[in-house]
């Protein structure tokens, strides 16, 4: 539903209104019942989005305008599921379920039931904003100044992991299949429910100015100022670890029966607020532009620029700090001697759950997954820079070339302060945890739980989230147009770019999924997961000519075609094995290269060369670098037909055809990218729609 409204105070003042409802909803895949329950991978949907903005535009004479705009969002997402059954529905023994009649299941190589981004969950989101614009006209320059003031707040609650996060990757077996038929799990994962309650305030100012240097050169440069103030945790799930705490035994104030070494909103030495960060204040963000008009007729242009600008992450980012004890209790435990039947067998003390959480006497469970935050994280940076040249040939053609670069810095990511160390027979006979370093013995493993066991035994899997990514992207763009005479037109564009960098290696901060080797996250670095070394459009369009013959004219002219040339390099595909054999509990490892022949016969069961990888010594990372592979490149050609005829003086028709994928090529999809699976390198799946036809008839009055 949309509603506006537009009022003319005067000549030199305006108002304005606008409202816009929108509504989504969306039935689960798993109807209940006897229905397939492999179908709980689609989720449910109720949401619904309330924006409201309204404003003012002032005239002061002719050299002076102000405007001032205010919005409220509000909207929710509401995710829901039919539900089937729970771990104890099913045999799963000394065993909680917080929300009954669910479980999170993944099989590598095989299934997923319910996955953890299809559960059940709400989210709320509040956002209020006010700026202010002015812009003065004096001489040959356009001055503009500007203030923006948002508050933001969220409030989320998921359950992904209440009745635990069941991952079977085949770590036993070498298939997930076989291991989930043996009873054998890799990892369970389970807390309770989640709640982040998250508020954000944002505040920035700028100050620019075009100037008009001469007929032919026009400046731009400007300067805005951008504090980074963090976010507010509401109800305090956030915190940050101190290694000197831990070595000296330095206990939380706030919550007592917390291991050492962490700090919570309240505790000497946490930064203030809650956000867990410490505000940054001097974030600038300078621009410059350039227009120049080489010979003054406007058939050679240069043009450059460059901008520094700040992004700020979403609040979902401190799932991980908001699920750790003693809030949500998230616990792991990995390869039990129980698997599937009983997980929580090795535990000391048994199933700790469940438990009432974030309570100052919530005892903190064994080997507990933790987030934490860097206080002197900052937000993430990117600046960019081009430069082009626009040449008009003729009176119809006009070509171009631009370099174009970005580097983006200060992106986060997660960094292992409590991995597994990769112990010899001998000392893990010593310590009396087996016989060698096994996936079952990780939490005796553990760098915090061989410094101090006591105090260790309380802090499985701890991350801290800290800024160390970055992205370069460097490219040349060429273009061509032909302006639509004689009813033709045509405009392509082929870009060649590469991007290489140190990206946050899990999409969703997720407990021990950052970076492969926390002593050198550098080792993570490689080609960006967006990374399309050759993109390339053509666009042609033709309108038919009128005809002398009324009713020829009718049949053949003022016919409309459209087509739409796509092509691109494959995406980029990061190898994987999930069998943890660094030993250190940091998911998705990869492998060694032993070849640079990544490729086999690149058919649909062939698409990878196996013997170009091996798996990684024990106790050690592989060597492959990330995002090392690409998939089958992929093209598209898109084809739309319309013809507009006039009814009557205020009465048109439409009529319209349109072809999409014309050829109806198959585009293969990505292979299989998990060298632990028996799967490796085939192609299952199509990218993009098979040949698709489409007809409409409009008519307006």
């Amino acid at each position: 539903m949309l509603g506006r409204v537009d009022f003319q105070a005067s000549s030199n003042n305006s108002f304005f209104g606008r409202y816009f409802l929108q509504r989504f909803l969306k039935a689960p895949g798993y109807a209940g019942g006897d229905d397939n329950i492999l179908k709980s991978s689609s989720v449910g949907t109720d949401a619904a989005t309330h924006t409201l903005t309204f404003g003012t535009t002032s005239v002061f004479g002719s050299s002076t305008v102000n405007g001032v705009r205010f919005a409220l969002n509000k909207s929710k997402v509401d995710n829901y599921q039919n539900p089937f059954f729970c771990p104890t529905d099913v045999g799963v023994q000394d065993y909680h379920c917080y929300a009954p009649g669910f479980m999170v299941l993944d099989v590598t190589g095989g299934f997923s039931l319910y996955p953890g981004n299809s559960t059940e969950a709400a989210f709320f989101n509040d956002a209020y904003q006010v700026a202010d614009d002015l812009t003065l006209v004096r001489g040959n320059h356009q001055f503009g100044f500007g203030a923006n003031v948002r508050y933001w707040a969220g409030d989320y609650t998921s359950s992904s992991r209440t009745n635990g996060a069941w991952r079977i990757t085949g770590s036993g077996t070498g298939l997930g299949l076989a291991d989930l038929v043996a009873g054998r799990i890799t990892t369970v994962e389970q807390g309770n429910l989640n709640r982040v309650i998250v508020n954000n305030t944002y505040i920035g100012a700028y100050v620019q100015d075009s100037w008009r240097a001469s007929d032919r050169v026009t400046i731009n440069a400007g300067m805005r100022w951008e504090p980074f103030l963090g976010q507010n945790l509401g109800n305090d799930a956030i915190s940050i670890f101190v290694q000197e705490n831990f070595n000296n035994g330095v206990v939380s104030q706030r919550f007592p029966l917390a291991p050492a070494g962490f700090l919570w909103p309240g505790d000497a030495g946490f930064p203030s607020r809650q956000t867990g960060m410490n505000i940054q204040w001097w974030n600038l963000s300078p621009r410059a532009g350039l227009a120049w008009d080489v010979h003054g007729d406007g058939r050679l242009a240069v043009r450059s620029s460059y901008s520094m600008a700040y992004d700020f992450m979403a609040g979902e980012f401190h799932n991980i700090n908001s699920g750790a004890p003693p809030f949500g209790n998230r616990s792991t435990q990995t390869n039990p001697t129980g698997g599937i039947a009983n997980p929580y067998s090795d535990a000391p003390g048994g199933n700790p759950h469940p438990l009432v959480s974030g309570g100052v006497d919530t005892p903190f469970v064994a080997f507990g997954g933790f987030g934490s935050m860097d206080p002197n994280i900052n937000s993430p940076r990117v600046q960019t820079w081009n430069v082009t040249v626009e040449q008009q040939l003729g009176t119809d053609w006009g070509v171009s070339a631009s370099y174009l670069g970005s580097y983006s810095d200060r992106i986060w990511g997660q960094v292992a302060l409590n991995p597994g160390v990769f112990l010899s027979p001998a000392e893990t006979r010593a310590l009396g945890i087996g016989s060698s370093s096994t996936n079952g013995n990780l939490n005796r493993r553990r760098v915090l739980t061989l410094q101090n066991p006591e105090v260790g035994q309380f802090i499985g899997g701890l991350d801290v989230n800290t800024d160390v990514g970055y992205q370069k992207y460097r490219g040349l763009k060429l273009s061509v147009q032909r302006r639509a005479v004689s009813g033709f037109d045509l405009s392509g564009n082929y870009t060649l770019g590469r991007c290489y960098g140190l990206p946050n290696t899990s999409r969703f901060n997720q407990t021990s999924a950052g970076y492969k080797d926390p002593a050198n996250p550098e080792a993570d670095a490689g080609p960006c997961i967006q990374d399309r070394r050759h993109l390339a459009t053509l666009t042609v369009g033709y309108l038919t000519p009128e005809v002398d013959s009324a009713a020829l004219r009718a049949v053949v002219s003022n016919w409309r075609l459209s087509g739409i040339v796509s092509a691109r390099t494959g995406d980029r595909l990061n190898i994987i094995d999930t069998g943890d054999r660094a030993r250190t509990g940091i998911r998705d490892q990869r492998p060694n290269k032993v070849s640079d022949d990544f490729y086999g016969e690149k058919t649909l069961d062939n698409y990878f060369n196996r013997d170009a990888f091996s798996a990684q010594v024990l106790g050690t990372n592989g060597n492959l670098e990330q995002n090392a592979a690409v998939g089958p490149n992929f093209w598209t050609i898109n084809l739309a037909v319309s013809k507009l005829v006039n009814v009557a003086a205020t009465q048109q028709l439409e009529l319209r055809f349109e072809v999409f994928n014309l050829t109806n090529h198959f585009n293969w999809g990505n292979p299989n990218a998990t060298f632990s699976s028996g799967t490796f390198g085939r192609i299952t799946s199509m990218a993009g729609d098979p040949r698709i036809l489409q007809f409409g008839v409009k008519y307006g009055f």
